[in-house]
């Protein structure tokens, strides 16, 4: 199996490779269409005309590589994020096994080896047990709350992607729209629509884009929280559980089910006092 950083690497080769690719096909499309043949040079002095197209083709190839990574997102919560992965059944189950039967020495082995939700939990807790109970008890809390913010931030990109994705599409809205007024601006004010259709079209596709890859983004990542927040609750919930199997028997005995920590404490021994002296007759 990979490493986390070995997984972030190839990721980022991945990443770097995509954006290459596209960055190359879309310039080729944008300038191959001016140097068509047939089709007369652009002019020496236009060099906005370069500038714009390679803004357009950076916007377009960062929306592309934003929606290919929410798809890739998606593809890993699918995989990852669900109650088997998280905290399966049959590990609860052996560790409450370990736990009836006593076998303590088993329990850190295997608490320390295991990756699921409930043995890391349960493993901070057990390392605390020469501290007392309550020292076990907030271990536990430690690691259930890094163990949270571990898988939230497993899909907190997509929250960003969501955030930013507008954003990029209004940046090639407002680049569509300079292209436009300046295709008026050589037109000396009187231009064709042919003139201003281009940078029209670029600030809608732009638009469109940038909402195509926020809404899909957004909708996951709220799928996806609620259903890391469901299972971490239930997960979290039977590490407590566990871990409250392993309390000792003493601060146990100390509630009783009926009349709480006064039911268990002795009642009083009853006071000697001195015999009554007999009336003499």
């Amino acid at each position: 199996m990979f490493t986390k950083s070995a997984r972030f690497k190839f990721r980022l080769m991945m990443l770097a490779t995509l954006l290459g690719v596209g960055g190359v096909g879309l310039s080729q499309v944008a300038f191959g269409q001016s140097g068509a043949a047939g089709a007369p040079p652009p002019p020496a002095t236009d060099g906005m005309h370069y500038l714009f197209v390679t803004m357009d083709i950076g916007v377009i190839v960062v929306l592309i590589s934003c929606s290919i990574g929410v798809v890739a997102m998606l593809v890993d919560a699918l995989m990852h994020i669900s109650e088997p992965k998280i905290a399966p059944v049959e590990t609860t189950e052996h560790l409450r096994s370990l736990i009836n039967s006593r076998q303590f020495k088993e329990l850190m082995d295997f608490t320390t080896t295991d990756t699921s939700f409930v043995s890391q939990s349960l493993n901070a807790g057990l390392r605390r047990a020469h501290l007392g109970y309550p020292a076990m008890r907030e271990g536990m809390e430690s690691a259930i709350g890094s163990q949270i913010a571990t898988w939230f931030r497993r899909i907190e990109l997509l929250n960003v992607i969501g955030n930013l994705g507008p954003l990029i599409g209004l940046l090639g809205t407002v680049l569509g729209m300079i292209m436009a007024f300046n295709a008026l601006k050589n037109a000396g004010g009187t231009p064709k629509v042919s003139d201003l259709s281009g940078g029209i079209s670029t600030a809608l596709w732009h638009t469109f884009l940038g909402l195509a890859v926020a809404i899909p983004a957004l909708l996951t990542f709220g799928f996806f929280r609620t259903r890391i927040d469901k299972i971490t609750s239930k997960a979290a919930m039977l590490s407590e559980e566990l871990l409250e199997s392993l309390r000792p028997e003493d601060k146990k005995s100390a509630v009783s089910v009926g009349g709480g920590e006064a039911a268990a404490k002795p009642a009083p021994a009853p006071r000697r006092t001195a015999a009554p002296v007999a009336e003499s007759a």
